[in-house]
């Protein structure tokens, strides 16, 4: 069994050998998140589905790997042991999510994976399994090109292109979006505490971009050379490390999934560096790393 478990939703899969059986999506599991009650409940509910689905049982189950973030937190593998031995007395791993993902991308093998959903990340592997970071330092300090820098960054470039006695059509929609009948309303809603969750309003960035708004055009093209840029310093990191050639480049999270805008910029910045690197063409399926490193449970 390979689980991804997220902050919003777990994703359960159950495979045996190389196919996958069943499928099922929940509610989250982690720490923080969630109290272990809510997550026994949901993770309960995603083994009922998976035997359902399947026809298996999941006590039969011999290996499982979880990926999710906070690792580092001393209670998250004690967590999810204790969820999943409640169905099963499986082998199990607890690892990053990042890892699941650089997995499914690459299957224990050699690459650079760029994670950009609510934050931003970029993790590297080289040939003898050697990994570097570039980015990951939080929405105070990095998480370029992410969700939350997406949001945050169009209202800044909105705002001011409004003192400068421009429009722009993202500013209506964020009125709408968080209620707001003001300017002065919309920036005390901005500057409340707790702040609100600017990675919600990157859709809307991204589709007044596909609609032509300028602001917000100029916004993604910024993300995505900053993410670009993460990209090639990890190329290059590997690249150091092994002395390889350019390592492929995978992507995975919801806002480089999702904005176009983004990954063209992303894909000039790389090619400009590397005309050679080769780009996936679409976002890779962390829940198949979590089967991959499940089956190596058992070799």
């Amino acid at each position: 069994m390979g689980v991804d478990a997220g902050g919003t939703k777990t994703t359960c899969a159950l495979a045996r050998g190389p196919q996958e059986l069943a499928r099922v999506q929940t509610g989250s599991i982690k720490p923080l998140r969630v109290s272990f009650e809510q997550a026994k409940e949901h993770f309960a509910n995603a083994m009922a589905a998976l035997e359902l689905e399947s026809g298996c049982r999941i006590a039969e189950v011999a290996a499982v790997s979880i990926g999710t973030a906070g690792v580092r937190l001393p209670q998250t593998a004690g967590w999810m042991r204790d969820l999943v031995a409640a169905h099963t007395p499986a082998r199990l791993e607890v690892c990053g999510d990042e890892e699941i993902a650089l997995d499914a991308a690459f299957a224990g093998g050699r690459g650079v994976l760029l994670i950009a959903g609510t934050g931003s990340n970029v993790m590297g592997r080289a040939s003898d399994g050697r990994k570097c970071n570039v980015g990951g330092w939080g929405p105070m300090l990095g998480d370029q090109g992410s969700g939350h820098w997406i949001g945050l960054e169009a209202l800044r470039a909105a705002l001011r292109a409004h003192d400068f006695g421009q429009t722009s059509a993202v500013l209506p929609e964020v009125l709408k979006a968080w209620n707001c009948t003001s300017l002065d309303e919309l920036v005390q809603y901005a500057h409340a505490v707790p702040s609100p969750d600017f990675s919600l309003l990157a859709p809307l960035v991204s589709a007044c971009a596909e609609a032509g708004d300028a602001v917000c055009c100029g916004v993604l093209e910024r993300g995505g050379k900053l993410l670009g840029e993460d990209v090639v310093q990890a190329c290059r990191r590997v690249m150091a490390l092994d002395g390889g050639p350019v390592p492929s480049v995978a992507y995975i999270g919801s806002t480089i999934s999702k904005a176009s805008g983004l990954r063209t910029a992303l894909a000039g910045t790389l090619h400009a560096a590397f005309p050679e690197a080769v780009l996936a063409d679409g976002p890779v399926d962390a829940v198949q790393g979590a089967l991959w490193r499940a089956r190596r449970l058992l070799v």
